[in-house]
């Protein structure tokens, strides 16, 4: 993103980030898409910089990987802990 403004290039990679997530949606990884969305919706509202940027280009390569095979897929917390719960009772 060397050469143009933040405020010009987030919404663009934020909308990237929207696509992905979509994508994961219609593959039917809805818990990772999830997880992603929260990450990124943080991501944007925060202050537009440098780190936004980083954030949001580290969750579209995450993404791609989960898409890809090579991810593992992650659970949100209550998803997790609702499991270990049913293996403990």
């Amino acid at each position: 993103m060397e050469g143009s403004s933040i405020a010009h290039d987030l919404p663009e990679l934020y909308r990237a980030v929207l696509d992905v997530i979509a994508t994961l949606e219609a593959t039917g990884h809805r818990a990772e898409a999830l997880l992603v969305r929260r990450a990124a919706i943080a991501a944007y509202s925060d202050a537009w910089d440098d780190t936004a940027v980083q954030r949001l280009e580290r969750l579209r390569i995450r993404a791609d990987h989960v898409l890809d095979g090579n991810g593992r897929v992650r659970l949100p917390r209550t998803t997790r802990l609702a499991l270990r719960w049913s293996r403990t009772a």
